[in-house]
């Protein structure tokens, strides 16, 4: 994959290998603060997530003038979806090089880890928990032989027929509460997660706003009868499905619900998100000519062979 997109780039970017979990958040933060206004992230979700922590320090972005790029190849690649990223390494080279920087918001989100303790991550694309979860941690042992979505679509049926749903308190910006029985929560920056489910349909990268949708408990019948509504964009439609947009929520519940930020499966409930207007850029195909700027290439890092997480 990066020998296919690197003949496209000048010889000037630096190629940054990642040795596990985490490291690439150091590789890109360390590039960013010698000097690097342009962070490609070569891999999937959970490269680009990673990459993406690194634009922050003590949660404040250090390089606001800075820009990330996507090269992807992943499980999932959904972030590219809602960004309309082609898949070609070449292609995807070649708006890296020519492309504009779209300032984008992201979400802040404190969760809890295995352990019981609090952690901060950004994410640009979809956080979701409940069974959205617990088919993240699944995938991310599974095979990948037959591609992402066949991976995350096994991953749902074989979780489908032994989950159980979870009562959750969800309570949005200054205190409007929803408490429901759910299957899942999907909160979207963007709009597709699980390889192609498209699960937030109305999000959109730069409004400032969260779309929250909520899938309430289901039988396992009724889920695989329903899976091509996840898919189609016709998810609202559902009689089960409520939709909400809001600027910053709290989850918790008394059951362990499992969480994913960006496809990575990290930890569980209790939670809180919030959005973080325009807080970085991204390199995108041209037009739109309202994006302005440039994808200036001079000092560059590439972050490559991201290890996935695995703490399931």
């Amino acid at each position: 994959m990066w020998a296919d997109a690197s003949r496209y780039l000048p010889a000037s970017v630096t190629l940054l290998e990642t040795k596990g979990p985490g490291h690439a958040i150091e590789l890109a933060r360390n590039a960013l603060l010698q000097g690097a206004r342009t962070i490609i992230a070569v891999g999937g979700d959970g490269t680009v997530n990673e990459a993406l922590n690194g634009f922050f320090q003590e949660e404040k972005v250090i390089a606001s003038d800075a820009a990330l790029a996507i090269v992807p190849h992943g499980t999932g690649s959904d972030f590219r979806r809602s960004l309309k990223l082609p898949l070609d390494p070449a292609a995807a080279a070649k708006v890296i090089q020519n492309g504009e920087p779209k300032p984008i918001d992201v979400m802040k989100v404190r969760y809890t880890r295995a352990d019981g303790s609090s952690a901060v991550r950004f994410a640009a694309n979809l956080t979701s928990f409940g069974m959205g979860g617990a088919v993240a941690a699944r995938a991310s042992r599974s095979s990948k032989r037959f591609g992402g979505r066949i991976a995350f679509l096994l991953a749902t049926l074989h979780t489908a027929a032994s989950f159980r749903c979870c009562e959750v308190l969800l309570t949005f910006d200054e205190g409007r509460a929803v408490r429901a029985v759910v299957t899942n929560v999907a909160v979207g920056n963007g709009q597709y997660h699980g390889g192609g489910m498209w699960v937030c349909p109305g999000a959109v990268l730069d409004d400032g706003i969260l779309d929250v949708t909520i899938v309430e408990h289901l039988s396992v019948f009724e889920i695989v009868w329903n899976l091509p509504m996840l898919y189609n964009g016709r998810i609202y439609e559902h009689s089960k499905v409520q939709s909400h947009r809001v600027k910053r929520l709290r989850a918790e519940s008394s059951e362990l619900a499992l969480i994913e930020i960006d496809g990575e499966p990290l930890g569980k409930l209790p939670l809180s998100i919030e959005v973080v207007p325009m807080a970085i850029n991204v390199l995108c195909e041209r037009p739109p000519a309202a994006f302005g700027g440039s994808g200036s290439l001079t000092t560059s890092a590439a972050l490559r062979n991201l290890p996935e997480n695995r703490q399931y």
